[in-house]
């Protein structure tokens, strides 16, 4: 019979957040031996904060933005099949969204393995929760463009979806482009348009504000290095 394949969260802000995971998960994650994560360095860091031995038996398999697509490592798999069990952890979030890990994922699922989510918060659905815009029908759409012409189409586009079907359209920004895509929407969203900006979500400086554009034209606000999570609504 066939291991388990856990989906593990790791905290958005400081590594040793974790009072997030629940009696059962801790005690299932500190049996576990076999790691696919993003980075071994910080899911070292997060496995010593619950408590794991981290003993000379657990093994590690870095899977990440870097190696992904060429990721051709089926030893987790024959591991999982011989009926041990194995943790995904992402970076800083949930595995599989917004994070790589799918591929994992899918795979154990073509092969009848069972996959069990550890409980946690999705900073996506905290975002959703506290700005106030349409939480019946809403897209996600990860990270947008890098390239600002073409992040503008976006934008322009997903408005547009919006005043349509009155869909919340969501998406994440790496803390070094938060800034400039801020910046980006408020002067390619119409000034009525809804637009939330949900920062370092689960810390100490968690920001959440929704407001039309006209009025975020007017204010000044650092999301430089921030984690940021943007939403927005047309209202026209």
């Amino acid at each position: 019979m066939s291991g388990i394949l856990y989906l593990i969260p790791s905290p958005i802000g400081e590594i040793k957040n974790v009072d997030y995971i629940t009696k059962n998960d801790l005690t299932t994650l500190l049996k576990l031996k076999y790691f696919i994560v993003e980075d071994e360095k910080t899911a070292r860091a997060f496995l010593h904060y619950c408590g794991h031995s981290l003993d000379s038996q657990v093994i590690f398999t870095e899977y990440n933005e870097h190696n992904y697509k060429n990721y051709f490592n089926n030893d987790w798999l024959k591991y999982i099949k011989a009926g041990n069990d194995i943790g995904l952890i992402s970076e800083a979030g949930t595995p599989c969204v917004a994070d790589p890990g799918s591929e994992i994922v899918l795979t154990a699922q073509l092969n009848n393995i069972d996959v069990k989510p550890f409980t946690m918060p999705s900073s996506i659905i905290l975002a959703l929760m506290s700005s106030g815009l349409n939480g019946q029908n809403f897209s996600f759409h990860g990270y947008l463009n890098k390239n600002v012409d073409k992040l503008k189409g976006q934008i322009k586009y997903l408005e547009k979806e919006s005043k349509k079907n009155r869909y919340t359209q969501i998406f994440m920004e790496a803390p070094y482009r938060s800034q400039k895509t801020f910046e980006t929407l408020i002067h390619t969203l119409y000034d009525d348009t809804l637009l939330s900006v949900a920062a370092e979500l689960s810390t100490s400086n968690q920001f959440i504000k929704t407001k039309q554009v006209k009025t975020w034209k007017k204010i000044s606000i650092d999301l430089n290095k921030k984690r940021c999570i943007f939403l927005f609504l047309s209202s026209y």
